[in-house]
Formats: C-alpha cells, structure tokens, sequence
C-alpha cells in the first residue's frame, strides 16, 4: 500500500508539473503576442518574433548548480515538490532557501527591440509571487536565460532577486489579466547593461541584479 501511494503521489507531482508548463506556454505565447504588436506598431515594417536557444528544467536546474559550484554543495540544491511551490530548495541541514526559478530561450535584437542583444521573457501570476497577506512565497526570484544557439550547450545568463529587490521591481509594474500575471524581459543592452526591457517607456536597470548569487551563498551559510 505504501508503494502505491508513493507512484500515485509521482504521478500526481509529474502531471502537475505538466499542467504548470502548459500554463506557461500560454502565458509565453499570449506575451509573444503582444510583443510582436509593440513591434509593430512602433516600426513600418513587419517583424515575426521566433524564439531561440530554448531551455528544459533540468538544464536550468544544473545551470544554478553550476553558478553555485565551490559555494553550495549540488546534493543540497533540488527541485521542490508542488506542495512546496515547486521552484528550488537549498537545504543547510533541517533549514532552507526557495527559490523561484523561470527560464527562457531568448529573441535577438532584430526580434523585439532594437537596444537589446538579446531578451527572454517569463511570466509569474501574482498569486505566486505572495500570498493574501501579501508575504512573499521565496527568499528568491530567479530568471534564467539561454542564449546559446547550440541545443546542446546552454549558455544561461542569470538574474537573481532578494525579497526586496523583487519587490522595487514589481513597483515598476501591474499585474495583467484575469490571472494578475506580470511580465520580465530581461537581457542584455547594446551598450553592455542589463535591463528589463518590458518596461518601453524607461530604462528598468538590473545591473545588480545580474548573477546575483552572493546573496544567496550568504543566506545558505547564515543557515547553518
């Protein structure tokens, strides 16, 4: 009986994650959708956006034990379970860190707009994010980027937010929808700086915020 009920529970797990990539899918292609009609109405010509470099979970999830290799051991980082609002776990002993972790393929410069080298884009549902008492569900919010034309070669840019950073973030943004669903562009500029690129009207920096994991390495050795 225990046996079942551990491959119910799998199967469980699996189908739900399934259901969350659906829902992501859709999220990605409704702000393909309306990236591809910025486009074109701030230009005469017709561009079709086409994503590249795409990126599963489980090379996502090695690229964050690569970025934390000599600092976090890699038998201490997994993937939460649903019930633990999937996303990563770093565990130091009985304690740990969840991150929220989304990632992308990206758009070249001729794609979406012209001042980047390269944007991915992710989607999180506000209720995600924080629950009704407006907590934050993780320690940490991480976008990862494949901007590597080479399927087997990933080559991901990270950015990664405390609490608080996240938070500012968000203040620089509203919720769309039925689903209170926010969108992140994030890439690399031509003149060499990082920034979310969904806000047109104005440079949202994120500097910072690139590769970001000192703050997290701190907060795993404040653990133990």
């Amino acid at each position: 009986m225990e046996k079942l009920i551990l491959e119910l529970q799998s199967r469980v797990l699996y189908l739900s994650e399934k259901v969350d990539r659906l829902n992501s899918r859709i999220d990605e292609l409704e702000a393909v959708e309306e990236a591809t009609g910025t486009a074109n109405a701030q230009s005469t010509s017709v561009r079709k956006t086409k994503i590249k470099g795409k990126i599963s979970k489980n090379e996502l999830v090695n690229g964050v034990k690569d970025a934390l290799a000599g600092q976090i051991p890699a038998n201490n980082i997994r993937k939460g379970t649903r019930r633990e609002g999937s996303g990563l776990i770093i565990t130091n002993g009985e304690r740990q860190i969840k991150l929220c972790l989304r990632g992308s393929g990206y758009y070249g410069k001729d794609d979406v707009s012209e001042r980047m080298q390269y944007t991915g884009f992710s989607t999180i549902n506000e209720d995600t994010i924080m629950d009704e008492n407006g907590q934050m569900n993780y320690d940490f919010f991480v976008f990862g980027i494949n901007h590597s034309d080479e399927p087997d070669q990933p080559h991901i840019e990270f950015f990664v937010f405390d609490q608080a950073q996240f938070k500012e973030l968000l203040k620089q943004k509203k919720a769309n929808g039925a689903n209170r669903v926010y969108y992140f562009y994030f890439g690399e500029t031509t003149d060499g700086h990082y920034i979310d690129d969904r806000e047109r009207d104005k440079t949202v920096l994120v500097d910072a915020e690139h590769a970001n994991w000192d703050k997290v390495v701190r907060q795993y050795n404040e653990l133990g």
